[in-house]
């Protein structure tokens, strides 16, 4: 993960409730809640580096002050920049109120605004929270992004910081307005993205290590002038392969070790079919293997030269494979070398006509 520094934090309002004076001691006899024993802990950096880490050890902490019975905070806010001062993870309005119930901790948490760059951002989120020194859990999670709603899930053993169990799922999601939030895709993108996940237990929960496994589905698709789209291959095939339609694009994943491994995507368009195997990280580079049907209407339009290239199938469409590889900004499409054949058999039998 990225380096960052918290460069901004606000409270505009704190409630604590019980023993204060208590409090006040056990914090004297107990400095390094918050420094270390050699003076060089940064707790910010950690809330941001190991935000469940920090989090379960500070409820843990003060479910065992019996001087503490609540806390309350009121219009929060934390931005975090990296080492060359560029926008991080950010929160605004934030509220929470947690206090002791029994042995454990337990409240609830909302944000206004949450911010990860170039992945999301969730609006009026909720999540209710509890912390027994053991487990900490997160549950019922709502909130709204990009046009559509997310609910998630989370519990965490605190031993080892490894996922007990986790959910999350996103329904309506407005695709437009996502590459807008996050600068995305280069080109245009429409449509409506359903998605789940569910966390495998056992995993470790940061980013680059949780394993999980869940599906995505998008309707009426729409992808015009991607940097895919725009490769002279693609081009010199039909301009009209510019522009892209699908009533729906559906794949299964598993996520491990920060990649998305589809067992397949599918897509039906009305020029294009397709169906799809590989992979893509959290960087967006990818590696898939792709099997493409053009339909009869669009295939008769095509140059005799094209159109012997294909594999013809029983409709008078034509089908095509090929690997795609690269990143979003600068893919890579490698034909089936039999479809390579055909075409360079297909020049000459025009030449000599």
């Amino acid at each position: 993960m990225q380096s960052m520094r918290i460069s901004k934090i606000r409270v505009c309002c704190a409630d604590i409730s019980g023993n204060i004076f208590a409090l006040a001691a056990l914090l004297l006899v107990s400095p390094n809640l918050f420094i270390s024993d050699t003076g060089g802990r940064d707790i910010f950096r950690e809330i941001y580096e190991k935000p469940l880490e920090v989090v379960g050890s500070v409820c843990a902490q003060a479910a065992s002050m019996r001087p503490f019975k609540k806390v309350a905070l009121h219009g929060a806010s934390a931005y975090f920049t990296d080492k060359t001062g560029r926008p991080g993870i950010s929160a605004s309005g934030v509220s929470a109120s947690i206090g002791r119930q029994g042995r454990a901790l337990a409240g609830h948490v909302s944000a206004a605004k949450a911010v990860i760059p170039q992945l999301a951002k969730v609006e009026n989120f909720n999540i209710k929270l509890r912390a027994d020194g053991k487990r900490l859990e997160f549950k019922r999670g709502s909130g709204k992004i990009f046009g559509g709603k997310v609910y998630a899930g989370l519990s965490v053993g605190l031993d080892d910081l490894r996922i007990l169990d986790g959910s999350v799922r996103v329904s309506g999601l407005d695709l437009e307005r996502f590459c807008a939030g996050t600068g995305f895709s280069p080109g245009a993108l429409s449509g409506k993205v359903n998605f789940e996940a569910r966390a495998e237990p056992g995993s470790l929960a940061t980013l680059d290590s949780v394993a999980a496994s869940g599906g995505i589905s998008i309707t009426n698709l729409s992808a015009e002038d991607l940097a895919l789209q725009r490769l002279p291959i693609v081009t010199r095939v039909s301009q009209s392969l510019r522009l892209l339609r699908f009533s729906e694009v559906r794949g299964d994943f598993n996520l491990a070790e920060g990649r998305l491994n589809f067992n397949e995507i599918t897509g039906d368009g009305d020029i294009l079919a397709f169906k799809s195997t590989g992979w893509i990280d959290l960087k967006g580079r990818f590696n898939q293997n792709f099997e493409g049907t053009f339909s009869k209407t669009f295939v008769d339009g095509l140059p005799r030269v094209v159109r012997g290239a294909l594999n013809r199938t029983s409709d008078g469409g034509g089908s095509f494979n090929c690997k795609i590889t690269g990143t979003l900004d600068r893919p890579r499409i490698d034909i089936d070398r039999g479809m390579y054949n055909r075409a360079v058999g297909g020049v000459f039998r025009e030449m000599f006509r």
